[in-house]
């Protein structure tokens, strides 16, 4: 009998050191989860920066897209007017809406890192308008001077499309190019 107690004792003296738990220990567990917490708050912040950014990228890209179209559109119609020999008369409003179309590309906010872009957008924007208000105003143009501005306005577009890839580039964005030229880009969301 005395046995058997000595037997439980040492059981209960087992099963108390088990659950004595050094202080040392218990720090060092604290301060590693401590750790893993901050690294993981740390990337979560990062990657929602990382994707406020990428927002901000695309809904420039978007908007200026819509403005460069939206000039295109008037040049594409005065060159068809100079090309046919149509004479296609624009009125005071539609000039109006093309400079306003001009100022709103000048004064778009634009991401970090797009500035050059900006200005290479705007300034094809710009170059669209002085060639519509040229024909609006009866310049006469002459084969070569026309050949000329629409030269100019094919580098302009070069330029631009040039400037808009290596500004994905320095954003991180990935995209791709069709062989018809249009250009797809993909962004993270949440």
């Amino acid at each position: 009998m005395i046995f058997r107690n000595e037997q439980r004792e040492i059981e209960e003296l087992e099963d108390d050191r088990f659950w004595d738990i050094n202080p040392r220990t218990v720090t060092f567990f604290l301060m590693a989860l401590a750790l893993i917490v901050g690294t993981i708050t740390f990337l979560s912040f990062y990657d929602g920066m990382k994707v406020k950014s990428q927002e901000e990228v695309a809904n420039y890209v978007n908007e200026m897209n819509q403005l460069l179209i939206k000039s295109k559109h008037y040049s594409e119609s005065v060159e068809h007017a100079l090309k046919n020999g149509d004479v296609s008369p624009f009125s005071k409003e539609e000039e109006q809406e093309f400079r306003t179309l001009m100022i709103t590309a000048s004064k778009l906010s634009f991401p970090l890192n797009w500035e050059e872009h900006h200005e290479a957008a705007a300034g094809l924007i710009t170059a669209r308008y002085m060639f519509f208000y040229q024909y609006q105003q009866n310049v006469r143009l002459r084969e070569e001077d026309i050949e000329k501005k629409l030269s100019e306005l094919e580098k302009l577009e070069a330029v631009e499309k040039e400037v808009l890839l290596s500004s994905f580039d320095a954003s991180g964005i990935t995209y791709r190019e069709s062989e018809e030229g249009k250009i797809t880009f993909s962004i993270k969301t949440y």
